[in-house]
């Protein structure tokens, strides 16, 4: 299911967004910032400050771990996905890089107004807690 780029998710299909009320929903998009990123550029970059959640709505990206000329790919991301959500549980510097591999439209939070979101609307950590397993899991077997 290869979404192109001008095809864009609503905020309500985001399987970390979906359990929310209409209302909520609303409120999530005021408080969000949309950024859009040409192909080939640093969403984020490893070991820079960690403050924000990003939603990928339109485009993909790919993750990146590494120094310098030897950043590896380790994953790739597409509409509906989210990345950053370290940032919301600790305040180290970022794991990893994540570059658009296209045009790439995000939705950011900040993440005391996410981690607002969380308090409000904890049903909102499922979908937070199953990516992160899921991201230990894939590490164990490129690693282990």
């Amino acid at each position: 299911m290869n979404q192109s780029a001008n095809q864009e998710v609503s905020l309500a299909s985001v399987p970390l967004l979906a359990g929310l009320d209409k209302r909520t929903l609303e409120r999530v998009a005021e408080q969000g910032k949309r950024r859009t990123y040409a192909p080939g550029e640093a969403i984020i970059s490893q070991d820079a400050p960690a403050s924000a959640l990003y939603v990928i709505l339109r485009g993909h990206v790919v993750v990146e771990r590494g120094e310098g000329d030897a950043q590896s790919p380790v994953g790739e991301m597409g509409p509906g996905d989210f990345f950053g959500e370290l940032a919301l549980i600790e305040e180290h510097a970022r794991s990893a890089t994540v570059r658009a591999t296209e045009e790439t439209e995000c939705i950011l939070f900040v993440a005391w107004e996410f981690t607002a979101l969380l308090k409000e609307h904890p049903e909102v950590a499922v979908p937070i807690m199953k990516a992160l397993i899921a991201r230990i899991h894939r590490r164990e077997h490129h690693f282990g």
